[in-house]
């Protein structure tokens, strides 16, 4: 059903970063929703109103919140799709980001609404009463929510999009409180149990905690979260494959929304390689870099000494040093001025988030450097990785 409707109503199913791609498999997906929750949202009032049971009204509305949630992707796509200007240069992409915040906050509501209505209805009991009807219509009404929770899913990894896996994250959550509706009301129709409201409690606690863990997912991109690790390797290994580069670090993604990104990375080459040789080999690897995360890359170059036995002894000492203290640290961009009573050894060091012994290092590094020669001096700057 789902390669049914792409095939239908997708011009191009090939395509599925670009933004006027992202937004025609948003619109389907926010359409298919919008249709299908308020046709459920309808049903279950319906039967909600026959049945006088609070735990299935209280589920068609969850349904109208959703119909609602399908306007607010269906709005998000399209301003996600909007092309950069001079207000946004990298574009609008995050605003895919932004609804699925917005639905996870419609979730918690709806969840709110629920155990309002639960606590009521425990306080003051009614009788409900149950056909076979309501059955029917509540397990169809499963049957499509868990179709919307696939057809979300699959079209959210296709994409790579958090609002879409948000919506099927609300769908499942549907589909588990429809479930136990229709299970508490068959227990009320066969034992004479009223376990109407402890139910409709229990499944809109679900739906509150359904919704915050939604949103926490959605905050962390927005925040500055690490890029995927997969990426990080892939880069490196596309930067270093390349021969005259000698290695890389500072590699940095920022993160404009999905399939939207600006990597920058530093560039290790041979300082006594031609410079315009070296310069046009960078210029090759930030375009090949850019044909495979469809991102703006920026890569600096840092010309090193290679073939001074000096320095690389050195750099050997220091590095042994550095990783004899913590094999987790790590140094770049090593340089060496020799002067006629002592020599400084420059570079960078990277030290993990969290690190305690930060304050610190630089001492150590520097009394196992005195060890071996006391005319070695430790100039260096901390700094964390960025991936």
């Amino acid at each position: 059903m789902t390669n049914l409707l792409i095939r239908l109503f997708i011009r191009n199913p090939e395509d599925t970063q670009s933004s006027g791609a992202r937004y025609a498999y948003g619109r389907l997906a926010g359409a298919a929703g919008l249709c299908s929750n308020l046709l459920l949202f309808l049903a279950k009032l319906l039967v909600g109103l026959l049945s006088s049971s609070m735990a299935i009204l209280a589920d068609a509305f969850n349904n109208l919140s959703d119909a609602g949630s399908s306007i607010v992707t269906l709005v998000g796509f399209k301003l996600s799709s909007a092309p950069p200007d001079k207000e946004h240069p990298f574009g609008h992409g995050r605003m895919e980001y932004l609804t699925a915040m917005a639905v996870a906050v419609l979730i918690m509501l709806a969840g709110v609404e629920l155990a309002k209505s639960s606590v009521d209805k425990i306080l003051h009991p009614t009788q409900t009463s149950f056909s076979l009807l309501t059955a029917g219509i509540l397990a169809a009404a499963i049957a499509v929510k868990l179709w919307m929770a696939m057809f979300y899913r699959a079209i959210g990894r296709r994409i790579d999009s958090e609002a879409l896996r948000a919506a099927a994250a609300d769908s499942r959550n549907d589909v588990i409180c429809t479930g136990v509706v229709l299970v508490s009301s068959l227990v009320g129709l066969f034992t004479g149990w009223e376990i109407d409201g402890f139910v409709g409690a229990a499944v809109a606690l679900f739906v509150i905690w359904s919704g915050f863990s939604v949103l926490k997912d959605t905050v962390s991109p927005l925040l500055g979260q690490a890029p995927d690790p997969a990426m990080v390797e892939g880069i490196r290994k596309t930067v270093l494959a390349h021969e005259g580069i000698i290695g890389i670090h500072d590699l940095m993604v920022h993160n404009y929304g999905p399939g939207r990104c600006v990597i920058s990375l530093h560039a290790e080459v041979s300082s006594r390689e031609d410079m315009l040789q070296s310069h046009d080999l960078i210029d090759r690897i930030e375009k090949e870099i850019a044909g495979q995360y469809n991102a703006m890359v920026c890569i600096h170059m840092d010309p090193v000494e290679t073939d001074d036995p000096k320095v690389e002894a050195l750099l050997e000492l220091t590095r042994e040093i550095v990783q004899g203290i913590d094999p987790s640290l790590n140094l770049h961009d090593f340089r060496v001025v020799f002067g006629k009573t002592h020599t400084n050894l420059i570079f960078d060091l990277v030290v993990p988030f969290g690190y305690k012994g930060s304050e610190g290092i630089c001492g150590e590094i520097q009394h196992g450097l005195w060890e071996k020669d006391p005319t070695l001096f430790v100039v260096a700057t901390v700094e964390h990785s960025y991936t």
